[in-house]
């Protein structure tokens, strides 16, 4: 008895371990995230009762989440909540790449970017370029090239604005 005890307590020791995990496994599967906590004291209850009754399961982890599995589609059928159609699913998906059509867009927008600051002079281009690419500030950018702090801003400023507005008409269409 007393061994049987002590096999239940590493039991839970272990699946406590898997706690953030598993709420995170449920938190995906449930429409609202507030049973989230309710569904996994309820997996929990039936892991106890089984080991009550019963020998414990060769792979208590795997048990505890089939457990879990089937109080979340017990819950649903209760609640009759209609399945999520594949567009919401579809939109709920974090996708980290862009679609292709924005990928394009995105590759246009550069070319046109590139094109544009290629125009621009070489003392501006390379104000740009220190700026914006290697996070200069204006007056690490000033004492590099010779120039006052408020002649870099201005530049900056005035290259910004031009590089704009002849790269609007092409962001609108």
């Amino acid at each position: 008895m007393e061994n049987q005890t002590a096999e239940h307590e590493r039991i839970f020791e272990d699946l406590a371990a898997e706690k953030p995990r598993l709420l995170n496994y449920i938190r995906r599967r449930v429409r609202n995230t507030s049973d989230t906590e309710d569904i996994y004291q309820e997996a929990m209850a039936r892991l106890a009762r089984q080991l009550k009754t019963g020998e414990p399961p060769d792979n208590p982890t795997g048990y505890l989440y089939r457990v879990a599995t089937n109080v979340i589609n017990d819950s649903m059928r209760r609640k009759q909540e209609p399945m999520e159609s594949v567009d919401e699913l579809a939109d709920s998906l974090d996708c980290q790449r862009p679609q292709p059509d924005q990928q394009l867009n995105d590759q246009q927008c550069l070319a046109l970017f590139v094109k544009q600051l290629n125009e621009l002079p070489t003392t501006t281009r390379n104000i740009i370029i220190m700026r914006k690419l290697h996070g200069k500030t204006n007056k690490e950018i000033a004492r590099h090239l010779g120039l006052s702090a408020k002649a870099v801003e201005k530049q900056l400023n005035r290259a910004l604005k031009a590089i704009e507005a002849k790269m609007a008409p092409h962001l609108e269409a």
